[in-house]
């Protein structure tokens, strides 16, 4: 599937979010580019994440029932389901 949308981010919050980090963190100078590598892998990793779990919460999973409406292991199957579907896809 080719995404056709662009990620745009605002530079100067993450930069002030990585930094209160790092700070908190203590990071060296030789660790600074790697862990920011990091951050931004899992800033982005939760953006299109919740932006999936976001598109499947306006889908019909089986005619009748949104995400939301499901029982917690109901929702834990079908996340379960995707994730193996997914898996697979890639």
């Amino acid at each position: 599937m080719v995404n056709k949308e662009h990620t745009k981010m605002n530079p100067e919050k993450f930069a002030y979010n990585f930094a209160t980090v790092a700070r908190q963190m203590n990071y060296s100078n030789q660790e600074l580019i790697p862990e920011a590598k990091k951050f931004l892998l899992s800033y982005l990793t939760a953006y299109y994440l919740i932006g999936d779990f976001n598109k499947l919460e306006e889908t019909d999973f089986n005619g009748k029932n949104k995400l939301s409406d499901l029982s917690f292991d109901e929702m834990v199957d079908k996340i379960q389901n995707l994730n193996s579907r997914q898996m697979i896809d890639n």
